[in-house]
């Protein structure tokens, strides 16, 4: 993978010092450039990379001029910056990073630091501002009140996907205080949409908060459609779903409780519409990273589900549709992940061998060992126990062509497992 990122930037600055201050110092340095577009603001624990990436689908399909900002990367860093759904390339994004060190280095900012989150946030709004986008997809990193994200001076739409428990002790101690966090994106007189199946108290925590806002509340439980043989209905209509993960129901449900509220606002043809959704929701719809096929021979599929909520959602995807199959996982988790949890929902599936490794991140990583230990306790098994993704992808795959011919092997866990795995079998 390229090393892009300026070495002005520090790695993780979360929640030290009043960092959307300052954030809101930069941009207005910059002159607005959040101000020079509408907003659609992406908020969640699970599946908001999914649901920000399908509504800037849906735009581009529109013919609307829309710019999308995800994370973490998942191959290069670009990917994290598109303009039309396409990445921007690295020399605009070392320049930007150029320009915004430069900016950062005068007076006014001499004793302050971005961390890479930041700043690729930052480069995101001067690219899209650039472009002259109608809108922006944004997703929020891993907070709310406290986000990158959230220094923006105002949102058309907040849109909440699942929210469960996840980086506790930074975000809060339970779900009350994680919903408190997140809900805090809502702005004044806004659209705020919740993903449907939310639990109780998520519901009075974003309801409250959106009183407070005089936020226009959707609660996408009353928008419900669902997925039969790939398919979904909208408009009265029947169209393709091409993604196959049972997970990303909830998503689409989220989505196109979005695009009923959207569509009133534009003068466009429902046929127009129906056109559209096909074209960005269909079989050509992939996500890097969710339930991702990346390799048919053997089969490899790579998944970041990287908290209970979302482990649990990946075994009921693999029960539904791979029971029957012999199975190879690559498992590893950061250490500041409810992975004693993960495990346990992961040893539901039957039929399956794991295979432990680290994540690929020095500073975050589980060590293998630690995780081996986890697996012990539960199985009495002493599973094979690699340093690096790819010493373990090896293995797996020799299993998989020696032993298990018809065996699937899935990759799950961390981004920073599925990255330095899906750069040796993509090349991205």
């Amino acid at each position: 993978m390229t090393k892009t990122y300026n070495s002005k930037f520090a790695e993780f600055l979360y929640d030290e010092g009043d960092r959307i201050s300052l954030l809101k110092r930069v941009l207005a340095a910059l002159d607005h450039p959040d101000m020079k577009f509408k907003i659609i603001h992406v908020c969640g624990t699970n599946g908001k990379g999914s649901t920000a990436i399908m509504i800037a689908n849906i735009l581009k399909e529109l013919g609307i001029a829309a710019g999308l900002f995800t994370s973490p990367a998942i191959g290069n860093v670009t990917d994290t910056i598109r303009v039309n759904m396409t990445r921007i390339s690295m020399i605009e994004y070392q320049t930007k990073v150029a320009q915004l060190g430069q900016l950062m280095s005068t007076a006014d900012f001499n004793d302050d630091q971005l961390s890479k989150f930041e700043a690729d946030f930052i480069i995101s709004m001067m690219v899209f501002a650039e472009a002259k986008v109608n809108y922006v997809v944004l997703e929020c990193g891993l907070g709310g009140e406290l986000d990158a994200t959230n220094a923006v001076t105002t949102t058309m739409y907040s849109i909440f996907t699942k929210i469960s428990l996840d980086h506790l002790g930074i975000l809060g101690d339970s779900l009350a205080e994680i919903a408190t966090t997140k809900s805090k994106i809502i702005r004044p007189q806004n659209t705020t949409i919740m993903a449907p199946n939310q639990q109780m108290i998520t519901k009075k925590v974003i309801q409250g908060e959106a009183k407070i806002k005089q936020a226009d509340l959707i609660d996408a439980d009353q928008h419900q459609t669902t997925v039969s043989n790939g398919k979904f209905s909208f408009l009265n209509q029947e169209f393709e779903f091409g993604l196959k993960a049972s997970y990303e129901q909830e998503n689409l449900n989220t989505v196109l409780c979005w695009l009923s509220n959207f569509k009133n606002r534009l003068t466009i043809s429902e046929e127009k519409i129906a056109t559209a959704v096909s074209s960005a929701l269909g079989n050509n719809l992939s996500i890097p990273g969710r339930f991702e096929l990346v390799t048919k021979n053997p089969a490899i599929i790579l998944d970041a589900a990287h908290n209970p909520d979302g482990v649990g959602a990946f075994v009921k995807t693999v029960a539904d549709n791979y029971s029957d199959q012999p199975k190879i996982i690559i498992n590893g988790f950061l250490k500041d992940k409810d992975f004693k949890t993960a495990v346990s929902e992961l040893l539901k599936l039957k039929n399956t061998r794991f295979i432990i490794t680290n994540p690929r991140n020095e500073s975050r990583e589980l060590n293998s060992k630690r995780l081996d230990e986890v697996f012990y306790r539960e199985t009495g098994i002493t599973y094979p126990n690699f340093s690096g993704p790819i010493k373990a992808l090896d293995f797996a795959i020799e299993q998989a062509t020696s032993e298990i011919p018809d065996a699937v092997i899935f990759v799950v866990g961390s981004f920073y497992l599925i990255n330095p795995i899906r750069e040796r079998l993509t090349g991205e």
